[in-house]
């Protein structure tokens, strides 16, 4: 009987000497499909970082627009507050502009809307708000 086993398998070993053009075909297809998905998945990390690198430095910026309103607003002048934030966006961001400014319903807390012209033209605003007591 032990015989007959390694006959058996011999005659199998033996059938199969190698892989079809079917099984070469369909091992290039799922090998294309697997490179395609990674491929996809890479150009999509790229463009989610150059955006969120564009946001980034967009909310620096904005960060140090108000950061800068503030200090201006510490210092005693007879200007309004529109002129102090006009003066501020007009010496160090000359492409934000004041829209609006408009007082909140708490006492001495402003909200300030500003513009600026960005890529393709598109008008992003932006609102910051300050406390700013006006000299009386």
């Amino acid at each position: 009987m032990n015989h007959s086993i390694k006959s058996g398998l011999r005659q199998i070993t033996k059938s199969r000497n190698g892989y079809t053009i079917i099984e070469a075909i369909i091992a290039i297809a799922v090998c294309g499909f697997g490179l395609a998905i990674i491929l996809g998945l890479y150009g999509m990390a790229i463009k989610t970082e150059m955006v969120s690198k564009n946001i980034f430095e967009q909310s620096v910026e904005i960060n140090s627009i108000a950061d800068e309103i503030n200090l201006s607003l510490k210092e005693t002048s007879t200007e309004s507050l529109a002129e102090r934030v006009t003066r501020v966006l007009n010496s160090k961001y000359p492409d934000y502009r004041l829209e609006e400014v408009s007082k909140d319903s708490y006492i001495n807390l402003y909200k300030l809307e500003i513009s600026h012209q960005g890529q393709n033209s598109l008008d992003k605003r932006f609102h910051i708000k300050v406390f700013w007591r006006p000299n009386e």
